[in-house]
């Protein structure tokens, strides 16, 4: 096979029509007669077919020594034939159209673009391998270009493989760069958008905290490190990547200190990345395949263990109080106990289905799943809680021994049952049975039980009154009509024979809306008969049946009343604080862009 590489040059010269003009000039190999060109159908450690292919409207091929136009077929929804005759060389011509804002998927404007490459690079079948030349041609007035990828000169960019060019991000425009160095490794910072925030504390928390990640897992995999910022104004989220990540912050939501932490933890979480999933990973995810679904039983591992991580590094960096710690974890602890879904669904079964449950969600997901990123927080921590009890190792011990077991060592994924095995071989029976009861399990969790390694409890989070009435809808107002949203599986709601989608127009004769309906519930007695007038597809009916008793849905970490040496032991290696009989939770600022979880009625 040819050694020369496949050459992309990406014009965004169409800003403001939102296309990326690209063009690939591909060397054939032995003179074959046909390539096979594929769009992926999804980008990696986003787990959802988007068939990207949707954006390009056309492809054209060339043979660049004669300009000859070839002739090209489309055989599927991402896959292309070019019969190249008896060119040594193809130029492939096609735009694509680029106008989605998030982190996954690729956007161009006037002011700048960003580019994913799953959405944006066609790929030649057979020919991953091949080394890749990246070449840029900008908007007029951008100035620079920020990736991961390794630099050949001011916009032209090299990459060993494709997989390299799909996994390495750019940033490309006028944005602002920072830098730091730790442990002599180069970190940069590139930021675009107007924000709120000090830069100059933002950069220096995120120094803060790779300098507490590092020693997880005590090797530096990369030569350098890209974090991609865009500061917006709804979009959110964040992207692992081999040597760089890319996160979407809501600027005005980082304004109290609370809210700043939680999106902080975004950037924990996906640099801890850098490690788990992106080298210590899951068989399943790598090397990639572009054209389906990509099927693994640990993403509760990949995803989820990093979900605890991601706020306990804060908490190792000094971002978050004890208090600050708790108070985000027991988020966690919420959803476990209060969503029947967490009966119904478990950890392993919770990754396997991501690509048709959990970016799929619907009005009935709450009954019957539960995130793996939730599921996988909650078992690390069980995990850790074991391991730290034995009083010799901890989890970070388990990453580390899986990670040069199978990564430094071998350069491969890790299967299940390896997993599994390094955390029993550390935590004894203790460890297997959290694996027995959740990983495969579905049982309720005893957090008690494991809180009390700390001493530690849990405790109803404010003010709790066993006498307010409850439904167990959610419901949002529309048009002036107030509809079910969700009915929870269970509820005094599904007994009542109320259904999502569901007008509800009056409660005991009284006609009302949304605020008054919520109002009027909770000040019902627990076990007092209700009817409700209901329109449901066009028809008005009448319900009625018992108002039930409002579950508790949040709860707070306390601690217990008197603490053992070993219990302050294990608080004090875990917390790096020293246990006390009280704990100062602050009052808490909440953005009106954070969803409540638990707005149920």
């Amino acid at each position: 096979m040819s050694t020369d590489p496949i050459r992309y040059t990406v014009s965004m010269l169409r800003a403001n029509a939102h296309y990326f003009d690209v063009t690939m000039e591909v060397p054939v190999p032995r003179l074959d007669k046909e390539l096979r060109l594929a769009m992926p159908v999804w980008t990696p450690g986003h787990y959802l077919v988007e068939d990207f292919a949707r954006n390009i409207p056309l492809v054209r091929a060339f043979d660049p020594a004669s300009g000859k136009e070839l002739d090209v077929r489309k055989l599927e929804k991402s896959l292309w034939s070019v019969n190249a005759g008896g060119a040594t060389k193809v130029r492939i011509e096609y735009p694509v159209y680029a106008f989605v804002y998030t982190v996954g998927t690729s956007y161009i404007d006037a002011e700048h673009a960003l580019i994913n490459g799953a959405s944006v690079f066609l790929y030649v079948k057979g020919m991953e391998s091949i080394p890749v030349r990246l070449k840029l041609i900008p908007r007029p007035g951008w100035k620079k270009a920020s990736t991961g990828l390794e630099r050949v000169s001011d916009w032209e960019f090299e990459a060993p493989d494709y997989d390299r060019l799909v996994d390495s991000p750019l940033e490309v425009g006028d944005q602002e760069v920072s830098s730091f160095r730790v442990g002599g490794t180069l970190y940069e910072v590139s930021m675009f958008g107007p924000t709120v925030v000090d830069k100059r504390r933002f950069v220096e928390d995120l120094r803060k905290i790779v300098k507490a990640t590092v020693p997880v897992f005590g090797h530096v995999p990369y030569k350098r490190y890209m974090f991609i910022v865009n500061f917006t104004d709804s979009a959110r989220g964040g992207l692992e990547h081999l040597n760089s990540t890319m996160c979407f912050l809501q600027r005005l939501r980082m304004i109290p200190k609370e809210e700043y932490n939680v999106a902080m933890g975004l950037f924990s979480h996906e640099f801890f990345h850098a490690w788990n999933v992106k080298r210590m990973r899951p068989v399943g995810l790598g090397p990639f395949e572009y054209s389906a679904e990509t099927y693994t039983r640990s993403l509760w591992v990949a995803e989820g263990i990093t979900s605890y991580y991601d706020d306990l590094i804060l908490r190792r960096a000094g971002l978050y109080s004890v208090e600050e710690y708790f108070d985000t974890f027991a988020e966690n602890i919420n959803q476990m106990k209060s969503l029947p879904g967490s009966r119904q669904q478990s950890a392993e079964e919770a990754s396997f289905d991501t690509w048709t449950k959990y970016y799929k969600p619907n009005e009935n997901s709450p009954n019957v799943t539960s995130s793996y990123y939730t599921q996988g927080a909650v078992i690390g921590w069980m995990l850790d809680m074991v391991l730290r009890e034995g009083g010799r190792w901890t989890l970070d011990d388990v990453m580390r021994r899986v990670y040069a077991g199978t990564y430094l060592k071998e350069g491969r994924g890790y299967s299940d049952q390896e997993f599994e095995e390094a955390c029993v071989a550390l935590g004894g029976e203790g460890a297997k049975a959290v694996f027995d009861s959740r990983v495969r399990g579905r049982e309720d969790i005893d957090f008690d039980r494991y809180l009390g390694c700390a001493g530690l409890k849990l405790g109803a989070k404010g003010r709790q009154s066993d006498r307010k009435g409850f439904l167990g809808v959610k419901l949002s107002s529309e048009s002036g009509r107030t509809l079910v949203r969700e009915c929870l599986a269970g509820s005094p709601a599904e007994a009542l024979g109320l259904a999502t989608n569901d007008e509800l127009i009056a409660m005991n004769g009284l006609r009302v809306g949304q605020d008054k309906l919520s109002f009027y519930v909770a000040g019902t007695k627990p076990g007092e008969e209700a009817e409700f007038t209901v329109a449901r597809n066009g028809r008005l009916i009448e319900v009625q049946g018992r108002i039930g008793t409002r579950p508790t849905f949040e709860w707070r970490i306390e601690p217990l009343e008197r603490a053992t040496t070993k219990q302050k032991r294990l608080f004090r290696g875990w917390m790096l604080a020293e246990w006390g009989p009280e704990l100062k939770y602050p009052d808490y600022s909440r953005s009106p862009d954070r969803k409540l979880l638990f707005d149920y009625v």
